[in-house]
C-alpha cells in the first residue's frame, strides 16, 4: 500500500486539544481540512494552495479565509507563508517527523555502505590470497597438463539441496576416473575413511598430480600401490632394481591455465 493510501491518519489527540483549543471552531475544523490534505499527499509536511483553492477547501468567502488564516498564525498553529497566488501551509510535527525519518535513512544507508565497503575489501583480500596461490602454484610446477575434465563425483555427504559437489580431475579419461572411484572406495570398505568435502578430495587429486609429476599412467600406478599394500594415503612409485641409486630429480609440475582456472571456480563456488 502506498503512503498516499494510508488508512489511517495519525492524529495525536492529546496535542491536538493542547494546541487548537483557543481556536474558534471554523479555524479548528479549516486546520484539520489542511491536516487531511497533507495525510492524503503521503503525510507531506508542507500544502500549498491559491487563495481560491482555501476558501473551496473551507468553503468561505475572502474575508473569512483572511480571519482563519490570522487565527491560525496569532495562535502559532503552524507556519503560514504567503506564495505568488496562494498560501503555504506547514505542519511542524509533520515536518520533524519527516527530519527524523530522512536522518534514520542516512544512517542506515551509511552503515550499508560501511558493509558494503566491508564485503569488499574481503573479497579483494580472498582474490590477492588466490592470486599468490596461483604464483606459486606456477613457480613450483613445469609439466603442462594439456586437458582436463569437470566431472562430477559420488560424494559422502550433503551440499545444498543434497547436490553432489563437482572437483575437477586431473586427466580426461574414464579410466582415470574409474580407478579414482576405486581408490575411494578403498579408503571408505578398508579404513572408513571418506572425503569430508569437494575441498579436500580436490586437494588430494593435486598432491596425486604433483606425485606423478602429470602423468596419468603413473597416477594410476599410485593408486595401485597404496590399494596393494593396504595404505591409507597416497606416496610416489617406489623404485625397483635401482638400489643404491638416488631416485631422479623430480621435474616441477606445472598446471596449464586452464586447469587453474577450473580450481579456483571451484574454490569460489565453496
Amino acid at each position: 500500500m502506498s503512503k498516499k493510501n494510508l488508512p489511517h491518519i495519525a492524529l495525536y489527540v492529546g496535542d491536538w486539544e493542547r494546541d487548537c483549543n483557543v481556536l474558534s471552531l471554523e479555524a479548528e475544523m479549516a486546520w484539520l481540512k489542511i491536516i487531511f490534505k497533507m495525510h492524503l499527499s503521503g503525510n507531506e509536511p508542507v500544502y500549498k494552495t491559491s487563495a481560491k483553492g482555501l476558501q473551496i477547501l473551507w468553503k468561505c468567502t475572502t474575508g473569512k479565509a483572511a480571519e482563519i488564516i490570522d487565527e491560525l498564525s496569532i495562535n502559532n498553529i503552524c507556519v503560514i507563508d504567503e506564495i505568488q497566488g496562494g498560501y503555504s501551509f506547514t505542519s511542524r510535527r509533520l515536518q520533524r517527523e519527516k527530519n527524523i525519518s530522512q536522518t534514520r535513512s542516512k544512517a542506515a544507508k551509511k552503515r550499508y555502505n560501511i558493509a558494503e565497503e566491508n564485503t569488499t575489501t574481503l573479497n579483494k583480500t580472498a582474490a590477492k590470497v588466490l592470486q599468490n596461490t596461483d604464483i606459486d602454484i606456477d613457480n613450483d610446477n613445469d609439466i603442462d597438463i594439456e586437458v582436463e575434465v569437470e566431472i562430477k563425483t559420488d560424494f559422502d555427504g550433503k551440499e545444498g539441496m543434497g547436490e553432489k559437489p563437482t572437483v575437477v580431475l586431473p586427466y580426461p579419461s574414464a579410466e582415470f576416473a574409474r580407478q579414482w572411484q576405486l581408490w575411494k572406495t578403498y579408503r571408505h570398505n578398508e579404513h572408513s575413511q571418506n572425503y569430508q568435502s569437494a575441498e579436500s578430495e580436490q586437494a588430494a587429486l593435486v598432491q596425486l598430480n604433483n606425485l606423478a609429476q602429470g602423468k596419468q599412467t603413473t597416477a594410476i600406478a599410485i593408486l595401485h600401490q597404496s590399494i596393494s599394500k593396504g595404505w591409507k594415503g597416497l606416496f610416489e612409485i617406489k623404485p625397483q632394481g635401482n638400489a643404491g641409486k638416488k631416485p631422479a630429480s623430480k621435474s616441477k609440475v606445472k598446471y596449464s591455465d586452464d586447469f587453474k582456472r577450473k580450481i579456483a571456480q571451484r574454490l569460489q563456488s565453496g
